[in-house]
């Protein structure tokens, strides 16, 4: 359970610091040039939104994930510092 937990953190982590390296690139790179356009794509996985209907109750779940180079990059440098600190 604990490392289920570390690795859920790690991605977590990773994911908002690659956030961070996508808004930074974004400053870079203006959103018309290629190493721009390269960086934001972006590939959804997941299950998209689910209703259902039970008159009294309507109940409405759904999980996407969005991946893109920076947040990969994000993730890796994340997995790299955790496993520096563990040590």
């Amino acid at each position: 359970m604990k490392n289920v937990l570390n690795v859920i953190v790690v991605v977590v982590v990773g994911s908002l610091l690659g956030m961070f390296i996508s808004k930074l690139f974004g400053i870079w790179f203006p959103a018309g040039s290629q190493v721009g356009n390269l960086i934001n794509t972006a590939i959804n996985t997941g299950l998209k939104p689910t209703t259902v209907d039970l008159n009294l109750v309507e109940v409405t779940g759904g999980l996407v994930f969005k991946f893109n180079i920076s947040s990969i990059i994000g993730i890796f440098i994340s997995a790299v510092i955790y496993k520096q600190l563990v040590k």
